[in-house]
């Protein structure tokens, strides 16, 4: 990296880097500070090794600029995006929890499956995120045709103070910006639509068909698409075959099951032709009383006491000293 090495850490331009968070197949990202706030963030910086690609090169930039333009509390936020002596980067939101893969882990861990109304509120507010990034626009009022095509337990956060976040628009296809390249497929395996499989159109649905997969597995404790064959798991995906939900989990009502298979449809005209539609099929199912951001936040506290009871001292700490909405 082109940054002075300090010995309170790693200078990239305005920001100070503490420690590397991960790796992604385009950037790395890091826990870093910004000088002039003093506000921690996650700092996404193009690779070295893929900064000679310029298709990798251009579409991370391209998600630097639908990123800007994105405001919604479900979707992570982007505080400014740039270039440092050649490295580009984009300055986000720094999400204090853990992923909703993390939280299906520690729930197993500790022999405590995720109640159907937290599982049916963390959907919910991912179809909230979605819908607001399908019906994105530009500054000039012309839709951007955002597809987040990612939606896995991976990339939804979960945060301390009890807000589900999705993240992760590296992989997005922004119709207004260009598309992918013909015949690519881009997106985790277990959670791509058919339509994607099998190279045909493809649309917003796929990402209600991607978060049909996730509700599906988070309810039925279960994998939707199992085995160690690929060739086996796309044909699946292709055909979408998909168990009936109440056969691998009898508890399941059959009114959410219905949605679910609505969800997971072979043909998206069959499917929820919004996000918006998919929220309103779920809300009789669960309850706002039982599950909500602060029923989240004491589940994760009871989940991670030490890692919660560390964000809490440094937000009371970073409360104490600044505005906690920083205009990077």
């Amino acid at each position: 990296m082109s940054a002075v090495q300090g010995t309170g850490g790693t200078k990239f331009g305005p920001y100070t880097i503490y420690e590397r968070l991960g790796q992604g197949g385009m950037c790395l990202v890091f826990r870093a500070r910004h000088e002039s706030t003093n506000y921690d963030c996650a700092l996404k910086v193009l690779r070295p090794d893929r900064r000679a690609d310029e298709r990798v090169r251009d579409l991370f930039i391209t998600e630097a600029d639908v990123s800007l333009l994105l405001d919604h509390p479900n979707l992570i936020r982007t505080y400014e995006a740039g270039e440092v002596e050649g490295r580009h980067f984009i300055s986000m939101e720094l999400m204090q929890g853990g992923t909703l893969a993390e939280l299906q882990h520690q729930c197993a861990v500790n022999k405590l499956p995720l109640p159907q109304d937290f599982v049916l509120y963390i959907l919910s507010e991912v179809l909230e995120g979605l819908h607001n990034l399908h019906e994105a626009t530009g500054r000039t009022g012309r839709p951007l045709g955002i597809i987040h095509r990612d939606v896995t337990p991976q990339n939804i956060f979960v945060s301390f103070d009890g807000r589900v976040i999705l993240g992760d628009f590296g992989v997005a296809m922004i119709g207004a910006y260009g598309d992918t390249a013909p015949g690519e497929v881009l997106g985790k395996l277990g959670y791509l639509a058919p339509e994607m499989v099998n190279m045909e159109e493809v649309d917003h649905r796929a990402d209600l068909f991607a978060a049909g997969v996730v509700l599906y597995e988070l309810l039925t404790h279960a994998r939707l698409y199992q085995g160690d064959d690929q060739e086996d798991v796309l044909e699946d995906i292709a055909k979408a075959r998909v168990p009936r939900p109440r056969e691998v989990r009898e508890t399941i009502s059959r009114g959410l099951e219905q949605v679910l298979l609505r969800a997971l449809a072979r043909r998206p005209r069959d499917r929820f032709q919004s996000a918006e539609d998919m929220l309103y099929a779920l809300e009789p199912h669960w309850s706002k009383q039982v599950a909500n951001p602060y029923a989240l936040a004491a589940l994760l506290r009871a989940l991670y006491p030490d890692r919660a009871a560390a964000w809490r001292v440094e937000h009371q700490a970073l409360a104490g000293t600044f505005d906690l909405t920083p205009a990077l």
